[in-house]
C-alpha cells in the first residue's frame, strides 16, 4: 500500500432491513383454522447486511478521564526548563483488527509500514502556553506549562500527531505522560487546570 494509495479506516457499521409483506385472502382458511372469516395475512422479513472492517475505537473508560498532578511545589521548578513529577495518562483502544497499515511520518519523515497490525496516530490539541508554545497552557496559575510525552518520554507538541504507533490485533493500552514544567514567566501559585483534547487516527 502507497502513501498515496492509504485511506484512513473509520468505524463503520452498514445493515438495512427490507420488510415485504404481503397480505392475501385463503378462502380456504375457514376449513384449516379456527379464525372464522377473518382473512389470514403472512409477513416476511428480508434481511440484508455487511459485516465492515471495524477500526480501532476508544474505550469508553479513556474518553474522559481527569488527571491529578497533586500539589506541586515553586520550590521544586526555580528555573525555566525544570520539571516536576510526570503522571501517567492510559487510553484503551478496543477491537483492533488484524490488517496492514502504514504512515509517513510528518515533514517527510520515515514511513511507518506493517503487514499485520494497524497503526494509530494520536493529536493532542490544547491551548499553549505564550512563552513555551510546545508546553500546554494553565489557567489559574503562571510560570509553568504542562508537558506531554509518550510511552519512550519522547515530547509531544500540541497540534502535531505523534510518531506512529503499531497496535497489535485486540485491545491495546497506549501510554502518555503529562509532567509540570517551568517557563520564563514568573511563578504565580494558585489552583490551575488544562482542557486536553484528543483525536485518534487508524491507518
Amino acid at each position: 500500500m502507497t502513501t498515496d494509495s492509504r485511506r484512513k479506516k473509520r468505524v463503520r457499521a452498514g445493515v438495512y432491513a427490507a420488510l415485504i409483506c404481503a397480505a392475501a385472502a385463503f378462502p380456504g382458511a375457514a376449513a384449516a383454522t379456527d379464525f372464522g372469516d377473518t382473512d389470514d395475512f403472512t409477513a416476511q422479513f428480508h434481511v440484508i447486511g455487511s459485516l465492515l472492517e471495524s477500526a480501532c475505537h476508544l474505550d469508553m473508560s479513556s474518553s474522559y478521564q481527569e488527571v491529578r498532578l497533586g500539589e506541586v511545589g515553586t520550590a521544586d521548578l526555580p528555573q525555566p526548563g525544570d520539571q516536576g513529577v510526570p503522571v501517567a495518562v492510559e487510553l484503551t483502544l478496543r477491537g483492533c483488527v488484524r490488517t496492514q497499515g502504514g504512515r509517513r511520518e510528518a515533514n517527510g519523515g520515515a514511513l511507518a509500514w506493517s503487514g499485520a497490525e494497524p497503526v494509530v496516530g494520536v493529536t493532542f490539541r490544547a491551548q499553549a502556553d505564550p512563552d513555551t508554545p510546545e508546553l500546554v497552557s494553565v489557567r489559574g496559575a503562571s510560570g509553568f506549562g504542562l508537558r506531554l510525552s509518550d510511552a519512550h518520554r519522547r515530547r509531544i507538541t500540541p497540534g502535531q500527531q505523534t510518531r506512529a504507533w503499531f497496535v497489535a490485533p485486540g485491545d491495546a493500552v497506549l501510554t502518555y505522560y503529562v509532567t509540570p514544567e517551568r517557563t520564563s514567566a514568573p511563578l504565580r501559585p494558585g489552583r490551575f487546570q488544562a482542557y486536553i483534547n484528543l483525536f485518534l487516527t487508524y491507518d
